[in-house]
């Protein structure tokens, strides 16, 4: 697992945030329609997949405390 893939996986976690973001102040005015309901939905489940491929294979490196 680089760099790379991690500094991908970054991106989409703040893209979704950014999106989350959006929703949380569009929904509760009902000015999200229902195909941004849907697209948000499908980024998350992607983000979700990604993070689930993930899992199996991250190892955590420690940081020296003090």
């Amino acid at each position: 697992m680089g760099a790379d893939d991690a500094a991908a996986v970054a991106v989409l976690l703040r893209q979704a945030q950014w999106a989350l973001d959006d929703a949380a102040h569009r929904i509760p005015e009902d000015r999200l329609d229902g195909e941004a309901h849907r697209e948000l939905a499908k980024a998350l489940e992607r983000l979700a997949a990604v993070l689930l491929s993930r899992a199996d294979r991250c190892t955590v490196i420690e940081q020296p405390s003090g």
